[in-house]
């Protein structure tokens, strides 16, 4: 019964955030700037990848840093610009879930998100596919509880609230530190809330716990908050690209040049660490001690390796189907890395 809840709410959940994050999408752009690629493309001389004026509408989140650094060093511009394309990105402040509910919508082409949001698309229906990796972190999510808080461990918060945003990866990983130390979903109070939210009613003493990263973890920090879990007891948790499988099948050359632009610009963030500070600090109008904290909490590379891709998206899989969350889908379902392989990247 618990697993049937819980596949409720994380389908009244993505269904209530497309809502959202399709208005939120086609209210940041006019008419013209639609995802339309796919249709102007075709209609070229009948092929493929041939048209001028193209727009490729990408959704991007606060905390990460590949698709701003890209469009502000002018890599996007330099790669596409000549051909009449353009990279048009939007910041989706509900992240993960509302970026795929928008791709799902049509109103985003190609993203870079936790797998979990991914799998659950795809089991709802709507074909998104996973084309590489894009960030990575070993221990960059932990659970946290409140600075007076008499929690010293997992097992503690049997009974208690803890907040986390419903279908991201922030929720997987919660389940699993959860089912690691013998709690699940009945034992405790899963509350939905956005990491800035989850922060304010951790430090008001409306909820016990919450599972944080990058800013909103060394705000917390600041604050008082004190770690009880990591994400490295659940393995490596990857954000890989992702594109709407009906854009990437009929655009195959713009979507495996995307991937050659991002491994350029992970490379390059690799050199560049205080120039991408400024740059995101600039872009999120943030902080860049907070902006820092978040680039060191991840590692960037555009890969079909196991380590960076396969084995992540295989174990959310297998925790899904455990879960009674998802039937049976499978890694080749959810994952196309022909892109990847076309776009000659060593």
């Amino acid at each position: 019964m618990k697993k049937r809840i819980l596949s409720i709410l994380l389908t009244a959940g993505f269904t209530l955030g497309l809502l959202s994050g399709c208005a939120g999408a086609q209210s940041a752009q006019s008419p013209a700037a639609e995802p339309q690629a796919e249709s102007q493309a075709e209609d070229a001389s009948g092929s493929k990848d041939e048209a001028k004026d193209i727009t490729v509408n990408v959704g991007d989140q606060a905390n990460f840093f590949l698709v701003k650094v890209a469009e502000k060093k002018g890599f996007f511009e330099e790669e596409f610009g000549p051909d009449g394309i353009t990279i048009h990105s939007e910041i989706f402040a509900k992240m993960g879930p509302a970026i795929i509910e928008a791709m799902a919508a049509g109103d985003v082409d190609l993203s870079i998100v936790g797998v979990f949001p991914v799998v659950n698309a795809n089991n709802a229906g709507n074909k998104i596919m996973m084309l590489s990796s894009g960030n990575f972190t070993e221990d960059g999510f932990r659970l946290v509880v409140g600075p007076d808080s008499k929690v010293e461990k997992v097992e503690d918060l049997n009974s208690l609230k803890i907040g986390v945003p419903f279908g991201a990866a922030e929720h997987q990983i919660t389940l699993q530190i959860l089912e690691n130390h013998g709690l699940d979903d009945t034992k405790v109070e899963l509350v939905n809330l956005q990491q800035a939210d989850a922060l304010t009613a951790l430090l008001g003493g409306e909820i016990d716990a919450a599972l944080f990263n990058s800013g909103t973890l060394s705000a917390a920090e600041e604050a008082g908050a004190k770690t009880i879990a990591t994400n490295k007891e659940v393995g490596l948790i990857v954000n890989p690209v992702i594109g709407r499988k009906d854009f990437v099948e009929a655009n195959p050359e713009i979507t495996s040049r995307f991937l050659k632009v991002l491994d350029k610009t992970a490379k390059w963030i690799d050199e560049n660490e205080d120039e991408t500070v400024k740059i995101a600090a600039e872009v999120n109008g943030a902080d860049e001690e907070g902006i820092r904290v978040s680039l060191l909490s991840r590692g960037r590379a555009i890969s079909i390796d196991d380590e960076h891709f396969k084995d992540p998206i295989n174990s959310t899989l297998e925790f899904a189907r455990a879960q009674g969350l998802i039937g049976d889908l499978k890694y080749e379902d959810v994952v196309d890395t022909s892109y990847f392989e076309n776009a000659g990247i060593e």
